[in-house]
């Protein structure tokens, strides 16, 4: 019987690695495997984290084995996720043009699943960027309502506090018609800039339990 466990990467871009972890196997050294994934050379600003039984994130240290931390005890595969753990204060410092495109990646997830505060008019101006980077300048409503719908940009809390998904889709377009001629990779460093103006854009939220004193 083979030793170690089955394990699944999920990364940024959407792809899965699934990987067989073996007992010796360091995090650091499964940290650069994902790393290689994407030529990554400044992989020192990102991390593998996991959900514990208690729903908690955890961040594998890349000092212990990777099969040493406390996974939850249910069946099936490990599951991990790729992310970015330490934040620069300014996109700017980043030297690599991946590294910047996955601190993208990672924004992009934070503001749709809602980890991150974004007010409504910020959250239409970021659909507009992501759109420029995704399928370049506007071209017709009907298009930009069809690509919206299939890209993960438009949080749910975002649709409840406005009158229709069609109103949101007036407000991104306002935007969008704005950046003709605007390259994807302007697009994505628009994106940054925003989202880097956001006061808990770079907090990583754990929850905390407080007991009562008798």
């Amino acid at each position: 019987m083979t030793e170690g466990r089955l394990c699944q990467v999920h990364l940024l871009d959407g792809r899965k690695l699934e990987l067989l972890v073996q007992p010796k196997l360091l995090s650091r050294e499964l940290l650069d495997l994902v790393a290689s994934h994407f030529n990554l050379k400044e992989k020192e600003y990102f991390g593998l984290c996991f959900i514990d039984d208690n729903g908690h994130n955890n961040w594998l240290q890349l000092d212990r084995k990777v099969l040493d931390h406390a996974f939850s005890k249910t069946p099936g595969p490990l599951e991990l996720k790729f992310l970015v753990r330490f934040y620069v204060e300014k996109i700017t410092l980043l030297k690599e043009n991946t590294t910047v495109e996955l601190f993208f990646l990672n924004a992009k997830s934070l503001v749709f699943n809602e980890t991150i505060e974004v007010a409504s008019e910020n959250v239409f101006k970021l659909a507009a960027f992501a759109l420029q980077e995704a399928k370049g300048d506007y071209s017709s409503a009907e298009t930009t309502a069809s690509n919206l719908k299939q890209l993960p940009v438009l949080p749910t809390r975002v649709l409840r506090e406005h009158p229709s998904l069609n109103y949101c889709e007036e407000r991104v377009i306002e935007h969008y018609e704005k950046l003709k001629g605007v390259t994807r990779g302007q697009a994505i460093v628009k994106y940054l800039a925003l989202v880097e103006s956001l006061p808990t854009y770079g907090v990583h939220y754990y929850s905390v339990k407080v007991t009562a004193v008798p």
